[in-house]
């Protein structure tokens, strides 16, 4: 017997029905009604309101208000329910820590940023954080459903934990961020900045439909996202996209190269002075020594791009949207590379993309 002559199980009917329910709901600016949910869903109104009854006894949506009907019938309107839980979002980089707070409807209940001293303890970067989330938890009284993280460091794809680094611009993020916040979700996932970054730019940015792109980080730390095929590609443990330690001249990687030709900072151990390289950028004219620095910031670029054939190049991070870099780079690269490629600038942080990828996950566990 094939197994299209299997009928399905009614619970799986049911929950097939329940899940399109929701769908069109989290698609939806407004409320709708099981009218509404049966026509744009194919779904007979038996079931759609089957659907709703168990949606509404579980919590999962609530009734937004009544629609009246031209012979004076009324329909319920249902939305998706905000107070059944929430997602959690935090981005620690070496210059802030930020949390994001998500209602299951969508709706934001809190956000906030707080900058870091250049010469934060990760005791600092953990009292810092838990404050936020203290000041989170207060805004969102509902069941925290799923969190993402974002750190400054390469997290390992398999166990999940950062993995230290001598060179890193973001040292005091080298601890257990779940262990060491007593964050408690069922669902966790925890990523490098760089990564977040990327998967913001193709889920809701300036790569949204995109397959294969590069995206790079230029900030106290040079980092890029390999979008390939679909998909985010984090190497074997994880340190894909490492661009700020290639290899420029002997044993001196691009981030040193930098810092030599002035990008950087001698109070700095690792990693470019923000403040030094918009000094740097902000003349009438580069100087040969920027520009020498641009070249090979733009020749590393160039040759990952020919290396992965990327069709586009996004620019991201604190320094991407410095009117002298992004010209610079945005004629520089194309004409290194050996296809042709676009170089455009990003629109979404880290931030955005754990808390996507929270909110996502949050849906999910509930069966959309």
């Amino acid at each position: 017997m094939s197994s299209t002559d299997v009928s399905p199980r009614p619970g799986l009917l049911a929950t097939i029905t329940e899940h399109r329910f929701l769908a069109l709901l989290n698609e939806s600016e407004n409320p709708l009604s099981r009218s509404d949910i049966a026509q744009l869903s194919g779904i007979s109104k038996p079931a759609i309101s089957d659907a709703a009854r168990r949606l509404e006894d579980a919590g999962v949506i609530v009734t937004t208000g009544i629609r009246e009907g031209r012979r004076g019938g009324v329909a319920a309107l249902y939305g998706i329910n905000p107070a059944r839980g929430h997602s959690v979002s935090l981005a620690m980089d070496s210059a802030f820590v930020a949390a994001r707070s998500v209602r299951l409807d969508g709706t934001v209940a809190f956000d906030k940023t707080e900058p870091l001293p250049q010469d934060a303890s990760s005791d600092f970067v953990i009292a810092i954080a838990s404050g936020l989330l203290a000041s989170l938890e207060k805004a969102s009284p509902t069941p925290l459903l799923a969190a993402a993280i974002s750190v400054a460091d390469p997290v390992d794809r398999i166990t999940g934990e950062i993995i230290p680094m001598a060179d890193s611009v973001f040292p005091a993020g080298h601890f257990n961020p779940v262990r060491d916040l007593n964050i408690e979700a069922a669902e966790v996932k925890i990523d490098n900045d760089v990564n977040w970054a990327t998967l913001a730019e193709h889920r809701v940015g300036a790569m949204k439909g995109v397959g294969d792109f590069l995206y790079v980080h230029l900030g106290a730390g040079l980092g890029a996202g390999l979008f390939l095929g679909g998909n985010l590609q984090r190497g074997a443990r994880g340190l894909a996209g490492e661009i700020g330690h290639l290899q420029v001249q002997g044993s001196e990687d691009l981030t040193r190269t930098l810092s030599r030709l002035g990008f950087g900072n001698a109070a700095r151990a690792y990693g470019l002075d923000l403040e030094a390289s918009r000094q740097l950028l902000s003349g009438p004219e580069l100087s040969p020594t920027t520009r020498e620095g641009l070249d090979h910031l733009a020749v590393a670029i160039a040759n990952m791009v020919t290396l992965l054939n990327s069709s586009a190049v996004v620019l991201g991070g604190p320094l991407a949207g410095i009117a002298p870099l992004e010209n610079y780079l945005s004629t520089a690269i194309p004409d290194l590379s050996l296809d042709r490629v676009d170089v455009v600038l990003g629109t979404r942080s880290p931030l955005d993309g754990a808390s996507h990828e929270a909110h996502r996950m949050a849906r999910a566990g509930l069966g959309f």
